[in-house]
């Protein structure tokens, strides 16, 4: 039902990190990894789908070159302490991170854990509100936590049980 494109930094742990939840609540996930230059690829994740469409929702975790025509009905989630975010537009704009700003962020980091904040509500993909809540989720000390952040701010978007 929803595809997702994951630009800038470590794309293909965030992409693992987001596709072991959908999996974990049953979800059909699909994964791989597009070159857009030498330089730079695109994770690419599919739930629930076949084929791969154009993403409806981008996971910008570092402020990169790439232009993002994104239209009403689209979401873009973007890394609050590692990219720069962008004016509003038709799509949707949730914010993850540290920062105190973030719409989705992480009130403590303990060993192997992480107590996740979302302190802004927002809809869904299918349109429903998702409202401001805190719970704990597994964050292994190999992980990055900004990289969990933002696969939980996408499986939140996907109406992925958190």
């Amino acid at each position: 039902m929803a595809t997702i494109g994951i630009l800038g930094g470590n794309t293909q742990e965030t992409a693992k990190m987001f596709s072991q939840i959908c999996r974990e609540n049953g979800r059909k996930v699909l994964l791989d990894s597009y070159k857009i230059t030498k330089e730079n690829s695109i994770s690419i994740v599919a739930i629930d789908e076949i084929i791969f469409e154009l993403p409806q929702i981008f996971i910008l975790q570092e402020t990169t070159d790439y232009a993002l025509n994104l239209e009403e009905g689209n979401y873009l989630i973007v890394n609050a302490d590692r990219a720069v975010v962008p004016p509003p537009t038709e799509a949707g704009i949730i914010t993850y991170g540290f920062n105190g700003k973030a719409s989705v962020t992480a009130s403590s980091v303990a060993d192997e854990a992480l107590q996740v904040c979302i302190q802004r509500g927002f809809r869904t993909l299918n349109g429903s509100p998702l409202i401001p809540q805190e719970f704990s989720t597994p964050c292994p000390s190999s992980v990055d936590p900004l990289n969990v952040l933002g696969a939980i701010a996408a499986c939140a978007v996907c109406d992925v049980l958190l």
